[in-house]
């Protein structure tokens, strides 16, 4: 079975969509079949992986991850499934001449209306909040069952901040990997999101058997001193009686080739093409992350 991973941060803006493309990609490298599932309605996770046109494509065929939902919980429509969404062979990044091998359930802005309009049912209707993140786990942990069967690895690209479909990410993931720039800003409310998962309300409601502490990845490294004096007090959390977080070792550095890899959606690179010299780090992730998740490292 393939093994979910959630990435996470109450704080936009840190690295998570890039975090989730660099990370399907350089997983896709190493011949994993990859599934990324995008939840942030600003689709940008979609656009990277599909581009205009088949994203245009899966919108207006109601293909998405909002129009899953819609179909299931307001259509109440229980034909429809994962895999009427899901895109294979999305990548247009290939290595050693092969199309990376990358599957997307995209997302749309109207995701932000699906999500609106269960609050609003549970306003109106007086139902407690665990009810409808209940039947989301529900629903999408049925879902994820067989996708789990045909992939490697799903990547799971949340919206910031703890929404609903966030909540149900976390539950199921194996691992929730949050990214964050080592800065003051940036790190401010790192321990208390971390510290809800491990011993939190979601925690509390989690799939797995014991609650598992996030890891952090630190992305956006730029040689100064506040990054490193910051990068110090993240690895000073295993020392810690009770750390609320592991760290993982890779860092991520500011590159200006990342935001322009980001940017290659109707262009057919390679793998080391797109992401030049940042390939290398984005192969140690991959490895690093591997080594977590099979056991390798705890």
């Amino acid at each position: 079975m393939g093994k979910v991973i959630a990435v996470a941060n109450m704080k936009g803006g840190v690295g998570k969509t890039a975090t989730v493309v660099g990370l399907a990609e350089a997983l896709a490298a190493q011949g994993a079949e990859v599934l990324v599932i995008d939840l942030d309605p600003q689709a940008n996770a979609s656009i990277c992986f599909a581009g205009n046109d088949i994203l245009k494509e899966l919108i207006e065929g109601g293909n998405t991850i909002d129009g899953y939902l819609t179909d299931r919980i307001f259509k109440r429509d229980d034909t429809k499934v994962f895999s009427d969404c899901i895109r294979t062979h999305v990548s247009n990044v290939s290595h050693l001449d092969n199309q990376l091998p990358i599957s997307l359930l995209a997302s749309s802005s109207e995701l932000r209306l699906v999500e609106r309009e269960m609050l609003y049912r549970l306003n109106r209707t007086g139902t407690d909040i665990d009810y409808f993140v209940d039947k989301l786990h529900d629903l999408i942990k049925d879902q994820l069952k067989q996708a789990r069967k045909a992939h490697d690895y799903v990547l799971i690209d949340c919206p910031p901040g703890i929404s609903l479909l966030t909540e149900t990410s976390i539950r199921l993931a194996n691992l929730v990997l949050v990214p964050t720039i080592p800065d003051f800003l940036s790190t401010y409310g790192l321990q208390t999101f971390c510290s809800n998962m491990r011993t939190g309300e979601i925690a509390k409601r989690t799939t797995l058997d014991k609650p598992k502490k996030p890891y952090v990845l630190v992305t956006r490294v730029r040689p100064i001193n506040e990054h490193k004096h910051t990068i110090e007090l993240l690895q000073n959390e295993r020392l810690k009686g009770k750390p609320t977080f592991h760290l993982i070792e890779t860092q991520i550095p500011e590159r200006a080739a990342i935001a322009s890899a980001l940017g290659k959606v109707d262009s057919w690179p390679s793998f080391t093409q797109k992401w030049k010299d940042t390939a290398g780090i984005l192969e140690n992730l991959s490895n690093e992350i591997k080594e977590v998740l099979h056991g390798a490292r705890s």
